[in-house]
Parts: C-alpha cells; sequence; structure tokens
C-alpha cells in the first residue's frame, strides 16, 4: 500500500541549484537548472509534482472560470475541417482535419475538385505521443506510390 505524502503548497517549491557548466560552440554556459531536465530522475518527479500542487491551489478559485473558458474555446474550434487548396501542376494539394483525430491529413486530386482523393499522408496513422511535421512539398514530377 502506498504512503501518500501531503505537499506543503503554502509556498512556492524551490529547484534546488546544481552547478553544471556546458560547452555549446566553444562557449561556456553555467546551468544550475539542468538537473531538471531528467524526466526520469525521481527528484525532478518530486519537484515537479509539488509545483503542480502548488499551481492547484493558487488557482483552486479560478477553477470553473478555467473550465468556463477551455469549454469556450473548444466550442469555437472546428474540428473537421479542409484548408484552401493550391495548385501545382495539374493536382491541387490540401491538408484536411475530422472529428476525434489529432493530426492533418495530406491530400491531392487531378484536375478538379470533383477527382477522386488521393491520401498522401495520414499524420494520425504513423503518430506516436507526439509528431510535428515541420513541412510539406511535393516533389516536382508529382510521383507518388500509396502503401496498400
Amino acid at each position: 500500500m502506498s504512503e501518500l505524502v501531503a505537499l506543503d503548497t503554502s509556498s512556492p517549491p524551490v529547484a534546488k541549484r546544481v552547478p553544471q557548466s556546458r560547452q555549446f560552440s566553444g562557449v561556456s554556459i553555467d546551468d544550475d537548472y539542468a538537473w531538471l531536465e531528467d524526466p526520469a530522475d525521481p527528484e525532478v518527479i518530486a519537484y515537479l509534482t509539488a509545483e503542480n500542487a502548488y499551481t492547484e491551489s493558487v488557482l483552486a478559485a479560478t477553477g470553473p472560470l478555467r473550465e468556463a473558458l477551455y469549454g469556450e474555446m473548444v466550442g469555437r474550434v472546428q474540428r473537421t475541417d479542409t484548408q484552401a487548396p493550391f495548385r501545382l501542376g495539374d493536382f491541387l494539394y490540401y491538408v484536411r482535419t475530422e472529428e476525434g483525430r489529432d493530426y492533418d491529413i495530406l491530400c491531392r486530386k487531378r484536375g478538379d475538385l470533383d477527382a477522386p482523393e488521393e491520401l498522401l499522408l495520414d499524420l494520425n496513422a504513423i503518430a506516436g505521443d507526439y509528431l510535428s511535421l515541420g513541412f510539406f512539398a511535393p516533389s516536382p514530377d508529382h510521383l507518388f506510390s500509396p502503401t496498400p
């Protein structure tokens, strides 16, 4: 049975300073908080738990307002949408999103918008915990071989 530890939320936690020097491009930079970069370190987890508990205690009175604002913002986001297509050669390229899916779907149509859709890349199918596509550019020859 795990033992619960009461956290003191009357004042913010203070991170310890552990002097560490790093070299970047021949320049030495001192970083006393580099130890916080290890997400598996029990001390880091304990410190972040204390920070989160303090934040929750300070913001407790704003809970209903935060929930209302979040609900309003989410309610204004159109989850199923298609961006305006751009023509490149004989193809119209566009990005669309679908309700319940977190990432973009890159598509194209040959000729005009009534043509059948060709799925180029469904980021939802390859995403793990997080995915970021920095840039997408079709190849100049428009060759594409979908995987069955």
